[in-house]
């Protein structure tokens, strides 16, 4: 988790989130103009990318660029994709990855790369994901800044990497990018820090990775039943879902059938309660109940989730109501989801 957010950052990575659990439009992950602005305005972007890989082809297809219009998509995939000395090294990884890392600055600056494709359009500074259904590359989102923009950081690399169950959840969800058959990529989850878990016929649902196992072991058989029982209905349905403190995505689909499913926790960070703290006044447990509605919880949910009754809840709440000068939950979590100006 990024160690500190600022209130806006909460309230955009909130937005990006709620974004990308809902069904896809039609044209890729960046045809979404709102999630392309909460993108950039969460990373601070000048231009946002996405491209997918043709292994066959050996070549980056399918280029859409938001922040620089058509001509450098267009560039890239016809010509500079192959003077490119960053993508190749950085397509290798399944985490986000500053590009000065793979490539250093200096070295970068006198490639033909940069000098007539980069520098031109304003792009000298970046961060890539690639996002990977176990083996197969699913498609990548770069976020790039331009020339005289702080530099790209630690803080960047943690925001995207709490984002990428949600990014490759949706890419996955356009179906175009669904992965060719095969079992699945036990490197690829065995070493995740979310808890891992594997639908499939006959064996039913059963960890996939240690943190998976570790979290089962420290759950009573009821809650244990409840959390494989609300796996296997998200794994059928293809879409996240909640499950306490968690958001369930569907990882990878095959044709045997065979579902992963990530626990990703729910954002409600530190961070994001501590910049609503400051920015609003709120008390600590004020702070964690508007980061619970703001995640569309009901009363009720909220009070089984913090461990306080219904009624605590509603006291909260109405002092919250109070402080941010609203009537309502409705207003509440419009204010919440509604960056400063």
């Amino acid at each position: 988790m990024p160690g500190s957010l600022t209130i806006d950052e909460s309230r955009q990575l909130m937005r990006v989130t709620q974004r990308l659990c809902r069904p896809p439009r039609p044209g890729g992950l960046l045809a979404d103009a709102g999630l392309a602005e909460d993108l950039a305005g969460l990373f601070q972007a000048d231009f946002i990318g996405s491209t997918r890989w043709n292994p066959e082809r050996r070549a980056f297809e399918d280029a859409v660029c938001v922040g620089r219009g058509r001509e450098m998509a267009q560039q890239y995939v016809q010509q500079f994709q192959f003077d490119d000395p960053i993508s190749p090294k950085a397509r290798l990884r399944r985490e986000p990855t500053l590009i000065h890392a793979i490539v250093p600055r200096q070295e970068l600056m006198r490639t033909r790369y940069y000098g007539e494709f980069l520098l031109p359009f304003k792009t000298v500074d970046g961060i890539d994901l690639y996002l990977y259904q176990g083996t197969h590359n699913v498609g990548d989102l770069r976020l790039w800044r331009g020339p005289g923009r702080p530099p790209l950081g630690a803080h960047e690399v943690a925001l995207l990497d709490l984002l990428r169950p949600y990014l490759l959840n949706a890419m996955l969800s356009f179906g175009e990018l669904a992965a060719p058959g095969g079992g699945l990529d036990a490197a690829a989850t065995e070493h995740c820090a979310w808890p891992c878990f594997a639908d499939a016929p006959q064996r039913g649902v059963q960890p996939a990775n240690p943190a998976a196992e570790r979290l089962l072991r420290d759950l009573c058989a009821a809650d244990a039943d409840d959390l494989c029982s609300r796996i296997h209905r998200v794994a059928l349905a293809g879409r996240p879902s909640a499950w306490d403190e968690f958001t369930l995505c569907v990882a990878r689909a095959d044709d045997s059938a065979t579902r992963l499913v990530q626990l990703v926790p729910v954002l409600s960070s530190t961070g994001a309660a501590q910049g609503l703290e400051r920015s609003f006044g709120l008390t600590p447990r004020e702070a964690q109940i508007c980061l619970q509605l703001a995640a569309g919880r009901s009363d009720d949910q909220i009070a089984a989730a913090l461990g306080i009754s219904y009624w605590t809840v509603r006291s909260h709440l109405r002092k919250v109501f109070t402080k941010f000068d609203v009537g309502n939950r409705v207003e509440l979590t419009r204010m919440l989801m509604t960056p400063n100006p």
